[in-house]
């Protein structure tokens, strides 16, 4: 059985949710990552709603949740550890969304994702150098370090500074720095932490934040910001936030410089007027890069794999398929998505600028004037992006007994 071939540049999450969601429709599907592993050790992810309600589509959704961990009560503290606001956020968006917000570590997704695929899909330390976007009678053509493969649609899911988005529109090819830093690590709990404890923010002055997220396994995913300190590692990490209240101290104590993960905040704005040209879609960070403020960039790459799958038709070329023209489906494509992704990155920019640049007594202010409104505005503010439905993804080879 003759089947359309799809390339995917990067695989990072959204280039391998939209592997397994092509994969899924009967797509013949390769994978080419520049990095010898496929994701980073050091950092987890949030997994809202609809990114989970993505991901069932997908038929992992079970499996995602079972290597992840739904965090116990949190919130918003002063450095002193006293809290700003405290509440259950997780039950609160699973009694108003139907799922939780659950916290995975990213190799552990990956891993998931990568499990249900064919083996030999991904082919890791190839680099993406190049692409001729096609058209409806031309095939696309991805170029890589070892020569090039022409196929019926190109992914670009090659991240922040995707290569292919600066040769399709390279005007819109560079990242914007907002001004503030981020370190991401994965550390061993350090022990004595009650459940209350866990999942909380702290917000301190200078636009400094640190935060500390469970995982399943009782280690912690934790991320900090600053607006200052760009070069720091652990020295300047215990400097800025060394005397704020525990768990802090501690995890600050037994890390090392091999467990950071340091990058300035960057973001797209304003993205690619488009999300594909000719034969090639780009998605996630390649498309609407946007700062980690509302943990929604992992969720706007998988709803992209999941709305592109379901657009571009059957794998399968035959008369009992659907060949679809992908040139048409891609302009769907862009159509579904850039709204979006642009109302999301937005939202969470302007979250950005108050953690960032606001007086740290008007951002204490604002998050205890929330805290005490009726309906929980902190999550009806993002009841927009958190409600959406995910559209369909065929399977075209159903398990026996289905």
């Amino acid at each position: 059985m003759a089947r359309r071939r799809a390339l995917i540049a990067g695989g990072g999450l959204g280039g391998l949710t939209a592997a397994l969601a092509l994969h899924r429709r009967g797509w013949d599907v390769c994978v080419f990552e520049q990095a010898v592993t496929l994701e980073p050790v050091g950092a987890g992810i949030s997994l809202w709603p609809n990114a989970l309600r993505s991901l069932d589509r997908l038929g992992i959704g079970d499996a995602v949740r079972e290597v992840g961990r739904r965090p116990g009560p949190g919130g918003m503290r002063r450095p002193d550890g006293s809290w700003v606001l405290h509440t259950d956020l997780s039950a609160i968006v699973e009694e108003r969304f139907g799922d939780p917000v659950v916290l995975v570590h990213r190799a552990e997704l990956a891993n998931v994702i990568v499990q249900a695929l064919p083996f030999g899909v991904v082919q890791a330390d190839t680099r993406v150098t190049g692409v001729r976007a096609g058209d409806e009678h031309t095939p696309a053509t991805l170029l890589t370090e070892h020569g090039e493969s022409d196929a019926d649609l190109i992914v670009a899911a090659d991240g922040l500074r995707s290569v292919l988005r600066g040769e399709l529109f390279p005007g819109h090819a560079d990242a914007h720095a907002v001004g503030y830093t981020a370190w991401r690590m994965v550390v061993p709990d350090p022990g004595g932490l009650a459940e209350e404890d866990t999942g909380f923010e702290t917000w301190g002055p200078d636009g400094r934040r640190f935060a500390v997220m469970p995982l399943k396994d009782r280690s912690l995913y934790c991320y900090a910001t600053a607006t200052d300190g760009h070069e720091a590692g652990v020295e300047g990490l215990r400097q800025m936030f060394g005397d704020w209240h525990e768990p802090i101290p501690a995890i600050l104590g037994a890390l090392v410089e091999e467990q950071i993960m340091r990058h300035p905040v960057e973001e797209l704005n304003p993205g690619p007027p488009a999300y594909h040209r000719g034969r090639v879609a780009l998605i996630g960070d390649a498309a609407h890069a946007m700062t980690p403020d509302l943990g929604q960039g992992g969720g706007m790459a998988i709803e992209d794999a999941v709305v592109l799958a379901s657009l571009v038709g059957d794998g399968r070329v035959g008369e009992e398929f659907v060949s679809v023209p992908i040139p048409p489906a891609l302009e769907e494509f862009t159509a579904a998505r850039r709204e979006r992704a642009e109302g999301v990155a937005k939202k969470s920019r302007q979250l950005g600028r108050l953690s960032a640049s606001a007086p740290y007594p008007a951002q204490v202010l604002a998050a205890k004037v929330l805290d005490s409104l009726p309906g929980k505005p902190i999550v009806s503010g993002v009841q927009s992006i958190v409600e959406w439905e995910p559209p369909e993804v065929p399977e075209a080879d159903p398990r026996p007994g289905i």
